[in-house]
């Protein structure tokens, strides 16, 4: 029986970082994957890479169509069309490449690669394809899928999930999308800039109910201005009925009726993939499908860790590896290396949407701010005013500053606008650094960027932005 010290399964982003982060620490290291495209899990084959692919196509097709602002003369562009087969190819070739990638850091670090279903047996043995290994250390990074609602069963043709949606063939005359978070807000930018009707159903009161409250507001307000979006909160859809041509859905609640559609894409979230891997052939605790883990990713079974989309944490590709990096650093400590792992902070989460245009967000929201017992002050600057933003034809959204009013330290930042999710980052550095908002006051950004906004938001905190 071949053994090692650790054994990953599942080759996303958490397990893949895991499987690298021990084997740095001298840990013979095994990753196990199931998928027979390769190593990458979700988050590159089926998610985040994929979607994003699709999401810089349909931003360059907009962007065509206003190329005679731009001073760019002599391309018919009332004879463009979306050729989905090229975006589809383009997506696999760059998940190709990336896979390949990961690969590569396996046979770098030498971590041995185990393909197929891995099982746990319990006392630190796993089962792939009939083959048992022994690990003295076991991480579980088994990811998630889709979530399916009863009545609304996808099929891949007219009733699409999310992995569906990433091979379509044609733009959807009139897209459907039962789901206002990340992935069905994602979608709808998508195929509404691609040249879709798109109707956009969602049980709570506000787009991305997540988010700070003004984020999915605003953003509605945008989606329904520039993409004619026909956007329904409060709503659900009660039944449907499946034609060769057509789906039509029954809607009830604040904006019902009855909507014909094209084609239904039923992004409602992902579930756990903890089924059927052997968790109760161990100690370890589960949840309705997530398994409970402490500040160091361990389960109640000795020496099992869990980590990403199975743990009751947020649901983020760079969550899953920092969790991968405290699960393998503490079970290398726990035999005998010289590491001290550090548990994740999820108070400063950055959390991005890649819709048009773009959110981020990182730390307290106003209302969670309140809730925790903070007086609260707030200030909100508008892209409209910055030159940058009228030179990339982008003018829209906003930078909001959440900050604690006794102290002036800076809880939460809140982006809707161009490029959100580059500008996070040093949103990400601000709360780090545990900034107040009076030292983002002095700090200067320079002109003309978008960055221009985060100073001029600290200045509306207290009353005095310069530029509006």
């Amino acid at each position: 029986m071949a053994s090692f010290d650790l054994i990953v399964i599942g080759s996303g982003p958490g397990g893949y970082i895991a499987a690298i982060r021990g084997a740095q620490l001298g840990l013979s290291t095994a990753i196990v994957e199931k998928d027979p495209g390769g190593l990458g899990g979700t988050c590159l084959r089926r998610g985040c890479i994929p979607a994003k692919t699709w999401l810089e196509s349909a931003h360059r097709f907009e962007q065509m169509a206003s190329l005679k602002e731009y001073g760019i003369a002599g391309v018919d562009v009332s004879q463009m069309k979306a050729d989905l087969a090229t975006i589809v190819a383009r997506k696999n070739k760059i998940v190709l490449k990336n896979g390949k990638g990961i690969e590569f850091l396996m046979k770098k670090n030498k971590v041995t690669v185990l393909k197929g279903f891995g099982k746990l047996l319990g006392g630190g043995k796993v089962q792939v394809e009939g083959e048992v290994y022994e690990a003295k250390k076991i991480i579980l990074a088994t990811g998630s899928v889709p979530k399916a609602l009863p009545g609304l069963e996808t099929d891949g043709l007219r009733v699409l999930n999310s992995d569906h949606v990433l091979d379509l063939q044609e733009v959807p005359q009139h897209l459907v999308i039962l789901g206002a978070g990340a992935i069905g807000v994602e979608f709808a930018s998508v195929f509404a800039r691609l040249g879709s009707k798109v109707t956009l159903v969602e049980l709570m009161d506000r787009i991305l109910p997540i988010e700070e409250a003004t984020i999915g507001e605003e953003l509605a307000k945008l989606l329904a201005k520039h993409h004619k979006m026909d956007i329904r909160v409060k709503t659900r859809i009660a039944a449907i009925e499946r034609h060769a041509d057509k789906v039509v859905c029954h809607l009830e609640g604040e904006k019902g009726g009855v909507v014909e559609g094209s084609h239904l894409l039923v992004a409602v979230g992902r579930g756990p993939v903890t089924a059927d891997i052997g968790l109760e052939a161990t100690a370890a605790k589960v949840d309705r499908g997530f398994v409970d883990v402490d500040a160091f990713m361990r389960s109640a079974e000795p020496g099992l860790y869990a980590i990403g989309d199975i743990v009751k944490t947020p649901w983020l590709a760079h969550v899953a590896s920092d969790e991968g990096i405290v699960a393998a650093e503490h079970a290398a400590m726990e035999l005998g290396k010289d590491v001290h792992p550090h548990p994740v902070n999820y108070d400063r989460i950055p959390s991005c949407t890649y819709c048009d245009p773009e959110v981020g967000c990182v730390g307290l929201s106003e209302a969670k701010a309140k809730e925790l017992g903070h007086e609260v002050i707030t200030g909100s600057f508008p892209f409209m005013p910055l030159a940058k933003a009228n030179i990339v034809g982008e003018p829209h959204g906003f930078i909001k500053i959440v900050a604690d009013a006794k102290y002036g330290e800076i809880l939460g930042i809140h982006i809707l606008g161009p490029k959100a999710t580059e500008l996070l980052a040093s949103s990400v550095a601000l709360l780090g650094g545990e900034y107040t908002v009076e030292e983002l006051i002095h700090t200067m950004y320079p002109h003309p960027t978008l960055n221009e906004a985060f100073p001029e938001a600290a200045r509306a905190v207290y009353g005095r932005a310069l530029n509006m």
